[in-house]
Formats: C-alpha cells, sequence, structure tokens
C-alpha cells in the first residue's frame, strides 16, 4: 500500500502482546498500556490513565524518572516540587504536567467525575504500574496501602515522602 506521494505506508502500530492491556491500581483507578515496554523496543511506555475521584496518586512520592502527563478529560488535583517549593493547582483539559527525576509530587482527581490523563514514561514505567497493581488490590487505606507499596516503591528506586 501506498500513500498519494507513491512512497510506501509506515507499517501498523503493533499492540501490546506481554501482559494485560488494562491494569486496575490502587481500587478502582485504572491504566491502559498504549505503547507496552515491550512494542518500543524497551525504550519508553505510552499509557491512558483513568482516575477516579479522589482516587490516582495520593501519596506524595519521587521517582528516579522523568515523566509527563496530559489531561485529556476532567480535572487533576497536582502537587509539585518546584525550584525546592511544594505547588498545587488544578490541571484540566488540555494541560501538559512535566516531572523531573526526583521531585516530590502526587496527582488525584478533583471532580466528580473520572479524568482522564495521557502519560509517557520509560519502559520500567509499566512495569512499576504492573508491580504496584500486583501489591495493592483493594481501595486506598491510609496505613495499610503505604506499606504494601513501599517495598514496590524502593524496587523500582522511588520513595515515599513525609506530606
Amino acid at each position: 500500500m501506498t500513500n498519494a506521494t507513491n512512497a510506501p505506508a509506515a507499517p501498523a502500530m503493533q499492540h501490546s502482546t506481554k501482559g494485560a492491556p488494562v491494569i486496575r491500581f490502587l481500587g478502582n483507578n485504572e491504566i491502559t498500556v498504549l505503547v507496552s515496554s515491550a512494542d518500543s523496543g524497551n525504550a519508553f511506555s505510552v499509557m491512558e490513565l483513568v482516575i477516579q475521584p479522589r482516587g490516582g496518586a495520593t501519596a506524595l512520592h519521587t521517582d528516579r524518572w522523568f515523566e509527563v502527563f496530559h489531561v485529556l478529560e476532567g480535572e487533576v488535583e497536582w502537587t509539585l516540587e518546584r525550584d525546592g517549593r511544594m505547588q498545587t493547582w488544578v490541571a484540566r483539559r488540555g494541560e501538559t504536567i512535566t516531572v523531573p527525576p526526583g521531585a516530590k509530587h502526587r496527582f488525584a482527581g478533583a471532580g466528580s467525575t473520572p479524568c482522564r490523563m495521557l502519560t509517557i514514561g520509560p519502559a520500567s514505567y509499566e512495569s512499576f504500574f504492573r508491580a504496584l497493581a500486583d501489591a495493592w488490590t483493594g481501595p486506598y487505606d491510609r496505613e495499610k496501602t503505604p506499606q504494601a507499596v513501599g517495598p514496590v516503591f524502593a524496587r523500582f528506586g522511588m520513595e515515599l515522602c513525609a506530606a
């Protein structure tokens, strides 16, 4: 098949074949893997997050990688360390948030309906969310959830922070 310029058409995107394409985490939040680490030759992963109201990555934490989030729908309350100071705001459709390695951050659904974000990170990003889902399957619990997911965070070079 060729396009209008008679150049060969680009190959079709391959969908993830390793692991389930949908990952449920911390209650009824979910991630759809759009480009898996396997699909990208272990270079990166692209996922869509559906975050329930007041759900998400609500514990303040740091990562060792660079993350990008783009709000597709709804509202997300973000707290992010910038220039050594914590800033909190509500991100809305069309806003892009970049989280540098080591920056303290958290996010939670801010509206009364689920929100959707596109997120891009390293190949290990997908593995982290799969491990997180395996470590905790119930709704978020202020005491038990951090204890259960703490070892997962440590395994991926992340750290839970004091509020």
